[in-house]
Formats: structure tokens, sequence, C-alpha cells
């Protein structure tokens, strides 16, 4: 039987703070859960209510809490009725396999962070290198809006900068989405490569501005007076054209 002890950590795994020091991240729905169970990541704790399990009884390894502890623990208005509690894995050394590489820098909005890997792995771009600075990734809401890509998909930390000039020095053609550059549509070539997306409100940082071989825009419609685009639909649309 669960204990208030466990019912109050697992409420504490909605602060960073608190899944730094347990080394722990919570995954909630059933779809959400499904992905996580056929995945590497370790579960170390799986809880569900009667009426959740009375219409998934595949779930019956969940310890079963009462609809008032699932409230208690969930981070959601209305708690889908299953959460389990995951070890956050350490990170392993960056060795990507797509021929598109994408990375995210200074990406603020977990919403956003988690839309842009559910859409590379869309696109079979299947590892993301996002910026030191970037929102976390076990954040509830970047994890919840990836939809399960996150367990499938090759996500790295890194410093943004010295890993693009290492790549640039490798020949490796880093495309950046910038408001002034090569029409992304009138692009004759798009090799593989590393496409990099910057922050909401600010794109691409000065840092990473050297390290971009290939200035990309999207073109707006004559006499259009909308400044940008949302982060994850510039990186939708820009992933889409260059895999092609």
């Amino acid at each position: 039987m669960i204990t208030k002890n466990t019912i109050k950590q697992i409420a504490s795994l909605r602060q960073q703070k608190f899944r730094k020091e347990l080394g722990c991240f919570v995954v909630e729905g059933r779809k959400m859960t499904e992905e996580l169970l056929k995945s590497d990541f370790e579960t170390v704790g799986l809880y569900a209510t009667e009426a959740f399990l009375s219409d998934y009884p595949s779930f019956a390894e969940a310890e079963i809490v009462s609809e008032l502890q699932m409230e208690q623990m969930s981070g959601q208005d209305t708690p889908p009725g299953i959460l389990a509690v995951v070890k956050t894995p350490q990170q392993s050394e960056i060795k990507t396999t797509s021929r598109l590489v994408l990375a995210l820098d200074g990406i603020a909005n977990p919403g956003n962070m988690g839309t842009l890997i559910r859409t590379a792995e869309w696109f079979g771009i299947h590892d993301v290198i996002c910026s030191n600075d970037s929102v976390e990734l076990w954040n509830p809401k970047t994890v919840q809006a990836t939809m399960g890509s996150l367990f499938r998909m090759k996500v790295w930390k890194a410093d943004l900068p010295d890993y693009l000039e290492q790549a640039k020095d490798a020949s490796k053609a880093v495309y950046g989405a910038l408001l002034e550059g090569e029409d992304l549509f009138q692009m004759q070539a798009k090799p593989g490569g590393i496409l990099v997306i910057g922050s909401e409100s600010h794109g691409i940082r000065k840092e990473v501005l050297p390290c971009i071989t290939h200035p990309v825009t999207i073109p707006r419609a004559r006499g259009s007076m909308t400044e940008s685009l949302n982060a994850a639909v510039a990186g939708a649309i820009l992933m889409a054209e260059m895999t092609r």
C-alpha cells in the first residue's frame, strides 16, 4: 500500500529541484505510460486507480491507489488515472546517426521543446542536441508534449557553440533558422547536417551565429505584418522541407 511519504515525494517531482535531488520524473496518461513501458527507461513506480484498471486491465502490474491519492500525486488538473515514476537516465556520449540533426538553442517553453522533439521523430530525425540553457527535458510539460517520442529519441544537452564549432570544423553543414537567409523553398540542395532552431524570444544567440554556415529563412507572404513564427511551427516547416 502506498504511503503518505511516497505520495509526498511523487508530488514533489513537479518541481525541478526535487527531480534533480531524487533523480526521477513523472509520466502520466495511458498512451505515455504504454510508450514508457516499451522503452529502455527504468520505471521505479507505477500507480493506477481502480476505475482506470477496469477500463485498461493490461496495466494490472500497477499498484492501486484511490482517486484522492492520484489527485495528490498528479500534476494535471484532471488526473488520467495512471502515473509512473521514472528514473532519470544519465546522459551518454553524443553519437549522432541521423542524416539531419536538430539543434535547439535556448528553447525555454516546455511545450515547444516537447513538440519539436515529437516533430523531429515524425520526420525521421532521431538525434536532438539542446543547449545547456534550454528548458529541462524532464519538465512534466515537456515530457507530455513529446507524446512518447522522448522514450525513442536520442536527446542530449551540450555547450551548443562548442558542439557546432566542432561540427563546422568537420565540414558539416550547419543550417540556422534566421529572418535573413536563403529562401528555404529555393534551396538547390538539402544535404544532411545540423539544423539550428533559436529561442522563441531572441532567435539564435550571437554566440551561435558564427557557427552557422547556411542561414535559412521561411519566406512570408507579401504584406504580412507577422514578425516571426512560433519556434515549434518554424521547426516543423524547416524539418518537413529539409527531409523531403
